[in-house]
């Protein structure tokens, strides 16, 4: 009878390797706005959050197509921006931004989402520094949107760091 302790541990341990590795390359759920927006403020970074629902199919393609393939190239996460995919679906309290619980269904509507998915831009203090990109028009060109709106975050923000457009490579 040892064995089985042991043996449930061992599978514990394979399990929540298989899952933080299923994770990788996932855009991160938002869990603790506070820590994120001190990190925000000390780089000077904007967060972008995805506002979205598990019912939702044009949320699903827009991590599968476009903000999961962004976070696995590494290539944004802390040096661009901040990525968070915020479930409206999830009603457990987290860390606001002033370190008070808030629950994201109705925190959004501070933001005035109302359509899922909806990506807002915010800087450390949580006001909204680009217009919002609501709905998906083109998921082609969401990269490109996304792109605009971080170099008009970083303007407002006082933020040298500027991203070329997609179009703008192209050309």
């Amino acid at each position: 009878m040892r064995l089985l302790p042991s043996l449930l541990l061992t599978l514990s341990f394979l399990v929540s390797g298989c899952e933080s590795q299923a994770n990788e390359g996932k855009i991160k759920e938002l869990t603790n706005l506070h820590q994120l927006a001190q990190q925000a403020k000390q780089t000077n970074l904007p967060i972008m959050l995805s506002f979205g629902a598990e019912w939702c199919d044009f949320c699903h393609l827009l991590n599968t197509e476009v903000l999961n393939p962004m976070a696995l190239g590494k290539l944004y996460e802390g040096k661009y921006m901040y990525m968070r995919y915020v479930s409206i679906d999830d009603d457990q309290p987290i860390p606001g931004i002033d370190n008070q619980p808030i629950i994201k269904d109705t925190w959004s509507d501070e933001y005035n989402v109302e359509v899922t998915p909806t990506v807002i831009f915010i800087n450390g203090d949580g006001q909204e520094v680009a217009p919002q990109i609501v709905g998906i028009t083109d998921i082609d060109e969401f990269s490109t949107l996304i792109h605009q709106s971080l170099n008009t975050a970083y303007q407002n923000m006082n933020n040298p760091l500027r991203i070329p457009d997609f179009a703008d490579q192209i050309k």
